[in-house]
Formats: structure tokens, sequence, C-alpha cells
């Protein structure tokens, strides 16, 4: 990283009131070149993005570009200057065809450098892009692969310096995200710089030359791609800590036959060539497992690999194409998610999902709708989570991360589910306290409550969970034993990949 940047941040901090999200990174975009910009989720990346291009405020640092302080200057001054991106969440005209959202982009700009004209420069994009045979179709009725495709083309438009993607390939297929990376590196050979933020570490590690990874709003490591997969801090803050050989509890209740045996009982849930996704697009794609009663299964894998998309499905909140979903033996596949709630299926969402103007009594009491009484939901509340008594009368949303996690669970404990859903537990928080929310969630598993847990934070879950899966590009990648399983998560958190077995 010799050479003058493009594009360079110097200890950039954003505060969100107390809470630092981001403090004093830096990083370096060189020209011709695609770095990347990786980590956990809640490490960063996004709000790194919004500093960079001036979409949020920052406490401290600067941002330069071509060697220029563009610290004080807002969105649209840093975009003339050179600066373009693309967004985690599409941002297209969906009500235009393609060729309108490209030409509206090569319309806005001031003057073109190559001397095209914005016609010109828009058959150009879209040739580039592999657009042209949806040129004249609505946004609004694409692929959300081939959309994100339509975003990218039309930043393009603006001729930038430095293109900023987030998330780009979520959406696109294997071959797609492979024909993807290779237009990208068209791009570079011409001079411009890419900062990339992507979930698909075999498009980050085969793309990439700088890579720089995030945890909790601090750098952790950079360096070229093997460097960074070597890095101890790197798979720590993507897999935990596996100082602890991952061993499963004792979660099966007395009597009950263990996962792997041939007389199981009934699966509490089964899943079956389950396929579904969003418009024309399916993220997962022959999705199958069971849980058994007081199992512990964990679904693992890395961003963008199909987990949340398969808890939608089964917790009725997303239609599935194909295949079945059974509780109990039952099929409840197109159930709506109250019915779903009443038959015992109860869900933790990613991001706490605590109601945060209410106290913490008053949370709990949301799950009298059962018919159970409010003392008996807080004794059982407290019982398990003697924090949570402390802070009866404290407001949720002043509750610690960790606390407010420790609410979402013991508000769902009380309605007696007989799936326990637990989406993402670790997000956002301290290794430790991600230890004790664990020690929870085996002891919950003891008496007899079947446990399905999504989860980035793989090491921690596989020392509570009896079997473990590994999801990568929407299909399961290999199950097993978490000690077999625990082999393959190096591989397939930190280069998309797996050897796919069982």
């Amino acid at each position: 990283m010799a050479e003058t940047p493009l594009l360079a941040a110097q200890d950039l901090t954003v505060r969100f009131g107390g809470h630092v999200a981001v403090s004093d990174v830096g990083l370096q975009v060189r020209a011709g070149a695609i770095t990347g910009l990786i980590g956990p989720n809640g490490a960063g990346k996004t709000t790194t993005f919004n500093a960079l291009c001036g979409l949020q405020s920052v406490a401290r640092g600067r941002v330069l570009l071509d060697g220029k302080d563009v610290s004080s200057l807002s969105p649209h001054k840093r975009a003339r200057l050179g600066l373009g991106r693309t967004f985690q969440r599409l941002e297209t005209f969906s009500l235009l065809t393609v060729r309108e959202n490209v030409l509206a982009g090569a319309e806005f700009r001031r003057s073109s450098r190559s001397g095209e004209s914005a016609a010109a420069m828009t058959d150009r994009l879209l040739g580039q892009l592999g657009l042209e045979d949806v040129a004249d179709e609505r946004v609004d009725g694409l692929p959300t692969g081939r959309a994100r495709l339509v975003e990218v083309a039309r930043a393009l438009a603006n001729e930038p310096r430095v293109l900023l993607l987030d998330e780009p390939s979520s959406g696109l297929n294997e071959a797609e995200t492979a024909e993807f990376a290779a237009v990208l590196h068209q791009l570079t050979d011409s001079g411009l710089a890419i900062l990339l933020v992507e979930h698909d570490m075999s498009l980050v590690m085969s793309a990439c030359e700088d890579i720089y990874v995030l945890d909790f709003g601090r750098i952790i490591a950079s360096g070229d791609p093997a460097t960074v997969q070597a890095d101890d801090k790197v798979r720590a803050a993507y897999l935990g800590d596996d100082d602890d050989e991952p061993a499963p509890h004792v979660a099966v209740h007395e009597g009950a036959a263990a996962p792997d045996q041939a007389d199981r009982r009934m699966p509490v849930l089964a899943v079956q060539d389950v396929a579904a996704g969003y418009g024309d697009f399916d993220v997962i794609d022959g999705i199958s497992f069971e849980v058994a009663e007081g199992e512990v299964f964990a679904l693992l894998g890395p961003n963008g690999a199909g987990k949340t998309t398969t808890l939608r499905v089964i917790s009725g909140l997303l239609p599935a194409s194909s295949g079945s979903v059974a509780i109990c033996g039952r099929g409840v596949l197109g159930a709506d998610a109250d019915a779903l709630a009443r038959a015992g299926v109860c869900t933790v969402p990613e991001g706490r999902g605590v109601f945060p103007n209410l106290s913490v009594a008053e949370n709990l009491w949301m799950a009298t709708h059962t018919g159970i009484a409010r003392k008996q939901v807080e004794e059982g509340a407290y019982a398990r989570f003697p924090r949570l008594g402390e802070r009866r009368n404290q407001t949720a949303g002043t509750l610690s991360g960790g606390e407010q996690q420790m609410l979402a669970m013991a508000r769902a404990m009380a309605t007696d589910p007989a799936l326990l859903i637990l989406d993402e537990l670790s997000m956002g928080l301290a290794p430790l306290v991600v230890h004790e929310l664990y020690e929870q969630v085996g002891a919950i598993a003891a008496t007899g409550i079947s446990i399905l847990v999504v989860e980035q934070f793989a090491h921690e879950v596989l020392g509570v969970a009896d079997t473990a899966a590994i999801m990568l590009h929407g299909r399961i990648a290999t199950i097993g034993a978490p000690a077999d399983v625990a082999a393959e998560l190096e591989s397939a958190y930190l280069s998309g990949a797996v050897d796919q077995h069982g």
C-alpha cells in the first residue's frame, strides 16, 4: 500500500449518543485495486461507509479523497469529486426501466471526463454489466440480483473515481457472483478504486487485494487475503473463542433418545426440501433438517447464506415456494405467524426484540396473552435471569444489549414454547456476555425445550449444541456433530467454501 491512496480514512470515529459505533478507523483504497471491508454483523461496516460518503457525521477523524480533506463536504459534493456508492438496501427507481435508471445517473453528471454522451454511456454500461437483455424492463419486475447490477451501473454512470459497494452480491447466485467479480476487475483495470463491503467470502477473498477487518467498530486486522485468513483475531471475531473444544451438552432430557440414534422420537421440527426467496429469486433451495425434542440445533454460516430466510419460513413470516415444514408431526407450511406462535413456535428475532419504551416488567407482561398470570411470568423470568429482577422497573431501551437479550429470552420462555428459535443471539455483544447467554440456552434445552439457533459466533454455540449445520449459498453444505462441523468453520466463514458431506 505504498502509493498515495485515492480514498483514505484517518482516525474515523462515529458516535450515536454515548455509544461509539466506529472508533479510530483508518483505511486506504488504492487506484486500480479492490479493497475489502469485512467483519461480523454489527461490526460497523455500513456506518463506516456512510461516514466516508458524508451520510453520517463523524465525531473525530478525516476523510481524504485523492489527498484532499473532504470531511466537511456534503454527500453530493463528494460525489461530484468522484465518490460513488451503492447501498445495502436496494435503492433504484423501481417504476423506471433499467435503461432509464442508468440514463438518470448519466444525465446527473455536470460533464463527462470521457466525452461520451449520456445515451452512449448508458448503452456501454448496460453491455458491460450484462443488462442489455432487460434494458427496457421495469426494475421492479427484475430479480434482486439483476436489480443490484442496475444500481451499480447507475453509480458508474456518474464516472466515479472511487466506488463504494455495500453488499453488491446479495441476490446473486454463484455463477452470477463469479461474473460480477470479473466485471469488478475490468473496472479496476481502468484505474477505478473500489471499496467492497461483502458477506460472500468467496468473492472477497478472490477479488480483493487488500482487506480490512472490523469488529466492534475497530480495525482488528488488515492485509492481503492470506494474511487476513491466518489472523487469530479475525477467526475469533467470526467464530468466537475456540480455546475450549466444542462438546455437546446433555440437552436431550432423560428418557429421550439421543439425536443421532435410529430410534429417536418424532422430531419437534422437520424441514424437508424447502425452497424460498423474494420475488423471482430463491435465497434457499432444498433445505432439509430436523430438530429433536430437547435438542439444540445450530444453523451456522456467513452473512447472506440464507439462515434468516430459513427461519422466516419456519416461523410463518415468508411463504415457501416448495417443500414442507412440520411441527410435532403436523404440517404447518402456509400457516401464518400467529397460528404458529399459538402452536408453540416462539422466535427471539435478530436485534433484541424488546419494547424499548416499556419497563422490564411490562415487557414480560406481554406474555400473559397465553393465560399465564403476571406474577408467574415475572417469577420465572427473574429466577432464570436475576439481573432482570434487579431492573424490574427500568425502561427496556436503557438496558445493556446483553440484558435486552435476556429479557427477550425470558419473555419467550414464559409462553412455554415447544420450539424456541434464536436469531443471532450474540449480535453486537461482548464475548463474556455471549458466553453467559449460551449457558442459559443449555439450561433451557435441558428442560426438554427444542432450540433452533442461527448464529455467526459459531464456537460459542457449538459448546451447547447437539447437532450443527453450515449453510452456504442457500444450501446445507454439511451437517453433523458439533466437533465434526467445527473443523469446517474456517473454510466456510473465511473463504466461502466447505467440503460437502453428511
